[in-house]
C-alpha cells in the first residue's frame, strides 16, 4: 500500500483501524519526543504526522515480530481472539459515538486498544507456568478478580501503563485504565457500549447492560438496544471479511 502510486492516508488509516499491534506502535512513534509537538489522539492524525518512509520501517517491524503472534492461553483466546474482540470494541464504540455526535476516531482508537493489557497478563502467566486459565467474573468486571489475586493488577491498570510508556494521550491511557468504573464522560461511555457489542459477540456469561448508559444512547427500548448491537456486531464482521 505505502509502496503503490495511489498511497492515500485515509485508505492507510482506515487499515490501520484493523490492527491493534500495526496502530499500537504507529501511534506510539507518532507521540514520541522526536515527532510530537503536541499529542495526536487519532490514527489519522499519526498518518498524517509521519509520512510514508517512517510508515514503512513501522510496518516492517511488526510484520518481522508476526511470527510471535500466539494464542492468549492465559484467557483461553485463538490467536486471532485478541483482534477479532478488538475490533468488535472499537466499531461498537465508533458506532456509539456517532448517536451522540461524539469524536469517532478517538472511540475508536480507546476500543481498540482496550485490552491491550492482557498480552501482558499472558505473558507474566507463562512465565510463570501457570496451566489453570483466569476466570471470568461477568462484564461488569471480567477477569478482574483473578488478574489481580494472581499478578496484583488487572489488564486496564497494565495495559494503561502499557500505553503511557509507548507515548500515547493520558486521555486514552485514563479510559483504558478505568474502562471497568462507572462511566460517566462522553469516551468512556462509548467505550463501555464498544465492551458491550465485543461482549455480546464474544463471551458466553450473561450481561446486564447499565440502563442509565443506555439512555445516554437512546437505546430505551429492548428493541433499539438489540438493533445498535446486532448492528455493530454485523458492522465489525464486514470490516474483519474486508467488507
Amino acid at each position: 500500500m505505502l509502496a503503490g502510486s495511489d498511497y492515500n492516508a485515509a485508505d492507510l488509516a482506515e487499515h490501520l483501524r484493523m490492527d491493534p499491534t500495526l496502530a499500537t506502535r504507529v501511534m506510539s512513534v507518532a507521540n514520541s519526543a522526536f515527532f510530537s509537538r503536541q499529542p495526536c489522539n487519532t490514527i489519522d492524525d499519526a498518518v498524517n504526522r509521519l509520512g510514508t518512509v517512517q510508515l514503512s520501517r513501522i510496518f516492517a517491524q511488526v510484520l518481522a515480530s508476526a511470527a510471535l503472534i500466539s494464542p492468549l492461553r492465559a484467557y483461553g483466546f485463538a490467536a486471532d481472539g485478541l483482534w477479532r474482540r478488538s475490533v468488535f470494541a472499537a466499531v461498537g464504540a465508533e458506532m456509539a459515538a456517532e448517536r451522540q455526535v461524539g469524536d469517532r476516531s478517538a472511540c475508536y482508537m480507546v476500543g481498540l486498544l482496550h485490552q491491550v493489557g492482557m498480552l501482558v497478563i499472558n505473558g507474566l502467566w507463562t512465565k510463570a507456568g501457570n496451566t489453570v486459565r483466569l476466570a471470568s467474573t461477568g462484564f461488569e468486571e471480567e477477569y478482574t478478580e483473578d488478574e489481580k489475586s494472581h499478578f496484583g493488577f488487572d489488564q486496564a491498570a497494565l495495559g494503561a501503563e502499557l500505553l503511557r510508556q509507548l507515548s500515547f494521550p493520558e486521555s486514552v491511557c485514563l479510559l483504558v485504565g478505568r474502562q471497568y468504573r462507572q462511566p460517566i464522560e462522553p469516551l468512556a461511555c462509548a467505550l463501555y457500549m464498544g465492551r458491550l457489542v465485543r461482549a455480546m459477540a464474544c463471551d458466553t456469561s450473561s450481561t446486564y447492560p447499565d440502563q442509565e448508559v443506555l439512555q445516554g444512547f437512546h437505546l430505551t427500548s429492548t428493541s433499539q438496544r438489540d438493533s445498535f448491537l446486532s448492528g455493530a456486531q454485523q458492522e465489525a464482521q464486514n470490516r474483519m471479511h474486508g467488507g
